[in-house]
């Protein structure tokens, strides 16, 4: 999902500066038509944003993490920043206390 956000950040990024050239120009109706698809686009990323947002942020009961291969598994006392109790996310190797992490297999 992230790689899809970076691409569509990409592609209104490209968008602008075409709108901006053909507004330079003075074809506004080019202009116009990117516009149009530069909404479009940023409507598809306000949608995956949300997704972002709210995805996986707990864990069902008697539900499962699915993480990358080779990443360690931590516990939320296990970092140095505030993670609840019922929360996943992402923390940097550098946010894991010290003495721990060491401890949990990476996946395989």
């Amino acid at each position: 999902m992230l790689k899809a956000v970076r691409e569509s950040v990409h592609k209104m990024t490209s968008h602008l500066q075409l709108i901006s050239g053909s507004l330079e120009m003075e074809d506004y109706t080019k202009a116009l038509g990117k516009t149009r698809e530069t909404i479009k686009e940023l409507h598809a990323l306000a949608t995956s944003l949300a997704g972002l947002a709210n995805v996986g942020m707990t864990v069902p009961q008697d539900g499962a993490v699915v993480v990358p291969h080779g990443s360690t598994v931590v516990s939320h006392e296990d970092v140095n920043v505030d993670v609840d109790s019922d929360e996943v996310r992402s923390v940097d190797k550098n946010e894991v206390r010290a003495g721990h992490g060491n401890d949990n297999p990476k996946t395989k």
